[in-house]
């Protein structure tokens, strides 16, 4: 039998009581002062108190004599079974002339039952009373009940503290239906009240809010006290389903938690139904922003604290996980938009649900947004020809890097500022980076390999000519601070490449071209340059960087020496001379074109070179080591004459102007040199010598005379032209001496005027970094060969892969056609069995 079926019996058994005996006088005055308690709210005085507590007592520990006797002879069997059915019979019930005394236990259930069926009905008819107010009244009224109902039940609770020790205590051992008086009073308030009116209250509760949301102003600091009001409410025998989490709030939250959040859904649904038909994801991601945060503020506001999870909970599985596709499908979408308060936005939102992984596809979308950008914003080549297409192509080299490298820094601020320097998308953005720079889709774009561009733009910076250097010479910087402050940062393209060897290769060409041009800032910056590639590329890459500036360096002393000996000849007319001593197998081939087979250099140099020439073999043929004479007798000179230039003074007579009474000073390369000259001379292959204008020749005339290839003169000839130190005359496609030539600056550096470099050269630059791999994979080949003897041949191939994985990615081609090297030269041979396996050759 439950409290409830207890309590419905009791009532049931009650009846009007006709006079006033002892007994129903006690009852009356008991009641009397149950409802002074439940309306005193703190005005019972401690003297009623006293006397009411004293009053239960006395009836629990005395006999008392209830109706008139039946007589002595009365059995005391008998007396019990009437005692009893009396009991049952319920309160202030006669048995007529029968009269009998109660035990303990019976006085303390006739007690327990009168004091539930009191209360039972008090709390029936406030409940009544709860359903005749709305909204804000009827939360005011169940409100002040509620406090005057527990306060009550305090008072309550002491007063009936003998009932509580004398019987209850044992009636528990035996009973599970009883509790004690304080939480048989939440029980009731709980199935006579709460029970019946919860829905009620819970709609009004649900009416006050969605005025809230539409912008009406309410009273809602009654909702936070309801909402405290049914977290109190923990009746020890409420059903299971109710009661099972924190804390036995099991009525809070089936009755108000639980209500409240599923409307805060169902508001939500209805504001973004129409959005996700439109699929507009940023518009979508927006909404649901402002509602869960405004939901969430709400929340806290109005229930306990421990809802606000279970509310973010819900809201972030209704509009965020269940809906996870629709949001990684739209994503690029979020990224076109170009907005960084929508990615800050998305990033919020899926980093709610970061437990269940839907950060990921966000940041994979990073790294694909990264590859996309980078490639389409990077500028496409303008085609042009002829001699500015040098000028234009260091342009365009100088805007491709910088805003590769704009672009790279505003991810990783866009990396800050939207996505908090998450790990995942810092590594997703890195991958992207990597993915970009060795992607068929900028090699695409720009026409060419990125490495190469990288190499030239390094090349255009570090160069004594350049825009950086020049500027910083010009005001109070370092020129070699400012040149390493923007390599440092362009040196990050270098470290996402995976063809580093490719960029070496160019970049060793374009640093023999500024060494021996003297086109560099200092060798202490091209040092630091160098050590700053060997960080990132591996040192063993830069050996030949660091000989090339070591044959520099030698260069300059020996040069010192042989000018003091040119200065004491009287036959040599020069006045300072400056040679550069290479070693072949350090610098580049590409250097090593056709002009060092030019066998007719120009008179005025001729003379020089033999005498360099002798000093250099005297030098080294002198030593009394053998060793060294041995060695030295394999040394043999080669001119580099294209990267070879002169200063000469050159008058025009009719040219009118201070200026040109001093006579200008040009700086040519040796091909110039020799091409000039033949305008100076009164006879020779061409034609009008004596014209007062000088000769004219063809680029046919000038070759035979020169000895040059015609593609050099060409080029040098539109040099000249472009100048103004030379004519041309269109009708015979042949040029003269410009006599009236003019020009502000007295020295002219005609050298530094760029041509169109040919074709062949950048097919040797490849070429030799065709060939550098697979002399690497080679030596990688014996080298692990000869530590293992034995090895697969997926074992050698990971082996070398993973080597040489910092520097380039090895295909199985090239691999293949290393191994078949090393094996026709005998280091390595196969198995005679296992096709397979590989063996070492002694």
């Amino acid at each position: 039998m439950s409290l409830l079926d207890l309590i419905s019996g009791s009532v049931s058994a009650a009846s009007p009581t006709t006079q006033l005996d002892p007994e129903t006088a006690f009852w009356n005055e008991l009641q009397r002062n149950l409802e002074s308690i439940l309306e005193s709210k703190g005005k019972y005085t401690p003297k009623e108190y006293t006397d009411l507590y004293t009053r239960i007592s006395t009836r629990l520990n005395h006999a008392i004599e209830m109706g008139s006797s039946y007589g002595s002879s009365s059995s005391s069997s008998s007396s019990s079974k009437t005692s009893i059915a009396r009991d049952k019979r319920g309160i202030g019930a006669s048995s007529g002339n029968s009269s009998s005394i109660m035990t303990a236990s019976q006085r303390g259930s006739q007690l327990y039952y009168w004091l539930t069926n009191f209360m039972t009905g008090h709390l029936q008819k406030l409940a009544k009373k709860v359903l005749e107010y709305t909204e804000v009244e009827a939360l005011k009224f169940y409100i002040s009940e509620w406090e005057k109902y527990m306060f009550a039940a305090k008072l309550v609770r002491g007063v009936f503290l003998p009932l509580q020790r004398q019987w209850l205590v044992g009636e528990k051992r035996c009973n599970s239906n009883f509790s004690f008086v304080q939480e048989t009073m939440e029980q009731l308030w709980y199935f006579y009240l709460f029970k019946p009116v919860s829905d009620q209250i819970m709609s009004n509760v649900i009416k006050l809010v969605s005025k809230k949301r539409a912008g009406m102003s309410i009273e809602d600091n009654f909702i936070a006290a309801l909402a405290y009001a049914f977290s109190q409410l923990k009746p020890e025998n409420t059903p299971e389903a109710y009661a099972r989490y924190r804390e036995n709030l099991g009525t809070y939250l089936l009755f108000i938690e639980g209500p409240y959040v599923q409307a805060a859904v169902r508001h939500v649904q209805a504001a973004v139904s129409h959005i996700k038909r439109q699929d507009n994801v940023c518009e979508y991601l927006r909404t649901i922003d402002t509602l869960m945060q405004r939901e969430e503020m709400w929340g806290s506001q109005l229930l306990l604290p421990e809802s606000s999870v279970v509310l973010s909970c819900m809201l972030n599985k209704h509009f965020i996980d269940n809906r996870i596709e629709y949001i990684v499908r739209e994503l690029p979408q979020v990224f076109m938009s170009n907005s960084k308060d929508d990615l800050r936005l998305a990033y919020r939102l899926l980093d709610r649900v970061r437990d269940l992984g839907h950060l990921s596809p966000l940041s994979r979308a990073f790294g694909h947004h990264v590859h996309r950008d980078i490639v389409s914003v990077s500028p496409a080549p303008t085609v042009t020809e002829g001699i500015k297409s040098a000028e234009t192509n260091a342009a365009y080299t100088s805007s491709f890097i910088d805003t590769i490298l704009d672009t790279m820094d505003a991810h990783r601020q866009l990396l800050a500022e939207c996505f908090e320097s998450n790990s995942d998308f810092a590594e997703s953005m890195t991958r992207g980076f990597r993915q970009v720079i060795n992607s068929k889709d900028l090699r695409d774009r720009c026409q060419s390999v990125p490495m190469k561009l990288l190499a030239e733009y390094f090349h255009q910076v570090a160069r004594a000519s350049s825009g950086d250097a020049r500027q910083a010479g010009a005001s109070s910087v370092d020129p070699e601070a400012t040149i390493k402050d923007k390599l440092q940062r362009a040196i990050k393209l270098y470290e996402f490449a995976k063809g580093k060897d490719n960029f070496l290769s160019h970049y060793a060409l374009h640093l023999a071209r500024r060494l021996l041009l003297e086109q560099t800032v200092s060798l202490e910056l091209e040092r630091s340059i160098v050590a700053m590639i060997g960080l990132l590329g591996g040192m063993e890459m830069t050996v030949k960087l660091k000989e090339m500036l070591t044959d520099i360096d030698t260069s300059e002393d020996m040069s010192r020496g042989f000018s003091q000996a040119v200065a004491m000849d009287p036959s040599v007319s020069v006045s300072d001379v400056n040679v550069k001593v290479l070693k072949t197998a350090s610098w580049p081939a590409a250097i090593q074109s056709e002009s060092s087979e030019w066998t007719t250099p120009p008179p005025q140099l001729a003379h020089i070179c033999a005498m360099f020439s002798s000093a250099y073999n005297a030098r080294h043929s002198a030593s009394d080591q053998q060793r060294q004479r041995s060695a030295d007798a394999k040394r043999k000179l080669r001119w580099l004459w294209e990267y070879s230039k002169c200063s000469v003074q050159f008058f025009f007579p009719h040219s009118t102007g201070r200026v040109a009474k001093s006579g200008y000073t040009f700086v040519l390369n040796t091909f110039q040199l020799a091409i000039l000259m033949l305008f100076t001379e009164t006879s020779g292959l061409g034609a009008n010598y004596n014209s007062p204008t000088g000769p004219v020749f063809t680029p046919e005339q000038i070759c035979s005379a020169t000895n040059i290839a015609v593609d050099i003169v060409k080029a040098e000839l539109t040099i000249f032209a472009r100048a103004g130190i030379l004519v041309r005359l269109p009708a015979s496609n042949t040029f003269r001496l410009n006599h009236k030539f003019n020009s502000k600056r007295l020295r002219i550096d005609i050298s530094a005027i760029k041509r169109v470099r040919r074709a062949k050269e950048e097919d040797r630059v490849t070429k030799n970094t065709v060939n550098d791999r697979l002399s690497y994979l080679k030596a990688d080949i014996a080298r692990y060969m000869k530590a293992r003897k034995t090895m697969t041949y997926r074992q050698l191939f990971e082996e070398v892969a993973s080597s040489r994985s910092r520097i380039f990615e090895v295909t199985r081609h090239e691999f293949k056609k290393a191994l078949d090297s090393a094996i026709e030269m005998d280091i390595v041979k196969r198995h005679d069995e296992d096709f397979n396996k590989l063996l070492y050759v002694s």
